[in-house]
């Protein structure tokens, strides 16, 4: 349906649904001349048939045009409002990388729900088993994955739409690419591996504080290359942290 655009849509609509009801006016005028003819040929059946086939086509013209017409009569605001979704209806998505922090009891509740369900589920299949590290509860990553895979199953097995084509969707691709990254983030790694001093800053973005440069790079000059390095963070941007590198050309080895 067309209209213009500074033509409100509900009073489009009823222009074009008038115009849609001349037709069917029109053909009932042809129907009704066609049936003096058709008498001669066609059965009383095929008749009225034809006859009730045009009385349904008017009264659901008549039915959309007392919809539009109700439509046109709300505001505009409230027509948008009526077709939106409240956001703060939709449930967020749980994450344990996103938990508030100093919130003790959120931690504690993901926790006592995440643990039984991975003993009576998840390390129930071999490869589970095989690939979670002791150390697990020492790696954010990996807490993560097994919270979304959890209510992941949740969903599939117990939520409102729970389906098989979900539960088979878990199976056949949510649980093993969660084991097999699960296996990526930590090989070999093991409890003792842990002895950082407790309290330090776990996560440092590399070169975070030597942003700007890059900010003016790419807001006025991306097609060119980057700012050029400084011995300093080369140093602070190797892989695996800080190591000393020898001052050569190009700050290779």
């Amino acid at each position: 349906m067309r209209y213009d655009d500074d033509k409100d849509p509900g009073t489009a609509a009823l222009a074009a649904v008038a115009g849609l009801a001349r037709s069917v006016e029109t053909l009932t005028r042809d129907v009704a001349a066609m049936k003096t003819g058709m008498q001669q040929t066609a059965s009383k059946t095929a008749v009225a048939r034809l006859n009730d086939t045009v009385a349904s086509l008017g009264n659901a013209v008549a039915s959309f045009e007392d919809l539009l017409t109700r439509i046109a009569a709300t505001p505009a605001g409230a027509r948008k409002a009526a077709g939106s979704s409240d956001s703060s209806d939709v449930e967020p998505v749980r994450s344990w990388l996103r938990l508030p922090e100093h919130d003790q009891a959120a931690v504690e509740a993901v926790l006592s729900e995440l643990l039984p369900w991975m003993e009576s589920v998840y390390l129930r299949y071999a490869t589970a088993r095989e690939t979670l590290p002791p150390c697990w509860l020492w790696h954010p990553e990996i807490v993560e994955e097994l919270l979304w895979l959890m209510d992941a199953w949740t969903a599939a097995y117990e939520g409102e739409q729970a389906s098989n084509k979900l539960v088979g969707d878990w199976h056949d691709r949510q649980r093993p690419g969660v084991t097999r990254r699960i296996g990526e983030y930590a090989p070999a790694c093991d409890v003792l591996a842990h002895r950082d001093a407790a309290g330090q800053h776990a996560i440092t973005v590399p070169l975070a504080a030597d942003a700007d440069p890059f900010v003016t790079w790419w807001a006025g000059g991306r097609d060119e290359n980057g700012p050029a390095p400084t011995p300093e963070q080369i140093k602070a941007g190797r892989r695996g942290g800080l190591a000393a590198v020898p001052d050569t050309a190009g700050g290779q080895r």
